[in-house]
C-alpha cells in the first residue's frame, strides 16, 4: 500500500492565522499616523478636510512624508521632535516587513517524509527580491508583534502630544 503524501500544508491554517493578524496589526500602525497627523495639523483645520487630503494619496511613504513634514514645523525647536523622528524611522523599517506580508506569495514547501511547510517568499518574477527570501510562521508573528509594540508606541506619542504642546506654547 502506498503512503499518500499529504498535499495541503500541516500548518496552514497557524500560517493564514499569523498573516492576517499581523497585516490586521499593521492597520494600527497606520491609524496612529492618520491620528497623529490630524493632531499635528488638525487645531488650524477640519478633520474632515485633514482626512480628505491625509487619504488622498495612497502610499505609506507620502503619508509618513506628510506627517514628518507637519511634526518638523509644529515640534520646530523641541526635543520631542526628535522621539517623533526615531519613531518615523521604525515605521520606514517596519513598512518592509508589511510589504513582504501584503506582496509575497504562499509557497509550501514538502519535505521527503510528506511533510509540508507554508512559507511567504517573493514572486520568481520580482527582480528586486533575494530569491532565498522565505518566512515561515513564527517570522510572520513576530512581525505581528512588532507591529504592535510600534502602534503601542505611537499611541504614547500621540498621548503626550497634547502637553508637549502646551508646554512649547507657555515658552
Amino acid at each position: 500500500m502506498n503512503a499518500q503524501i499529504n498535499r495541503e500544508p500541516d500548518n496552514i491554517d497557524d500560517f493564514l492565522r499569523a498573516l492576517a493578524s499581523a497585516l490586521l496589526a499593521w492597520q494600527s500602525v497606520e491609524n496612529n499616523l492618520f491620528l497623529i497627523f490630524n493632531f499635528l495639523v488638525g487645531p488650524h483645520k477640519k478633520s474632515a478636510v485633514l482626512s480628505a487630503v491625509y487619504h488622498s494619496v495612497i502610499s505609506l511613504r507620502h503619508h509618513l512624508n506628510m506627517v514628518n513634514a507637519a511634526a518638523t514645523v509644529v515640534l520646530k525647536d523641541d526635543p520631542y521632535l526628535n522621539v517623533w523622528n526615531k519613531l518615523s524611522e521604525r515605521i520606514g523599517k517596519s513598512s518592509r516587513s508589511r510589504n513582504n506580508l501584503a506582496h509575497f506569495g504562499l509557497v509550501a514547501h514538502t519535505d521527503i517524509k510528506g511533510h509540508t511547510e507554508a512559507l511567504l517568499k517573493p514572486s520568481i518574477f520580482n527582480v528586486k527580491a533575494k530569491s532565498d527570501e522565505e518566512y515561515d510562521t513564527q517570522q510572520i508573528d513576530e512581525w505581528r508583534i512588532s507591529f504592535i509594540a510600534l502602534s503601542s508606541d505611537l499611541s504614547k506619542f500621540l498621548d503626550e502630544l497634547p502637553s508637549v504642546l502646551q508646554a512649547m506654547s507657555q515658552t
